[in-house]
């Protein structure tokens, strides 16, 4: 029979080992999982008839949903976020927007959005899509029109 080890330390290897087990169960999948935001900002209004070619994709949609006859893409902007990891972007006209992935399953994203005009909030929301779908959010006034928003995740 082993003999005990008087200074108390012989299962102290063990014991690591194990709290280091149930220190890596209790960090869900997600947390290794990134997601890929991507912001455009199109300005729209009823200043001409023109619809930027960078648009060609939802020329439809942007008709559908929003009621102007112009609309110009004034930037983009692309981050990999780790879930829980909030990203900035800088939108036109000294605005912000805050994206940050929630825990999701399968191939749904989870996104929780903040739009702030300095210290003002927005807009404050949780958008849910599928990987490689895209969410369009009419936003703040801007210059003779408004900003809508082209959220996409993957």
């Amino acid at each position: 029979m082993p003999r005990p080890d008087p200074s108390g330390r012989a299962g102290a290897p063990t014991l690591s080992f194990l709290l280091l087990l149930l220190l890596l169960a209790a960090v869900p999948s997600e947390a290794a999982d990134t997601v890929s935001v991507d912001v455009g900002a199109v300005y729209a209004s009823n200043e001409g008839t023109s619809i930027d070619p960078a648009l060609g994709t939802i020329r439809g949609k942007l008709h559908s949903m929003f009621n102007y006859t112009s609309y110009r893409m004034l930037d983009r902007k692309r981050r990999s976020l780790a879930v829980g990891e909030a990203g900035e972007f800088e939108l036109p006209g000294r605005r912000t927007m805050r994206a940050t992935p929630l825990p999701a399953q399968g191939d749904k994203v989870r996104l929780s959005i903040q739009i702030s005009d300095g210290p003002r909030k927005l807009l404050t929301t949780t958008l849910g899509l599928r990987r490689g779908g895209m969410v369009l959010v009419g936003g703040p006034s801007h210059q003779a029109g408004v900003l809508i928003l082209i959220i996409s995740a993957e």
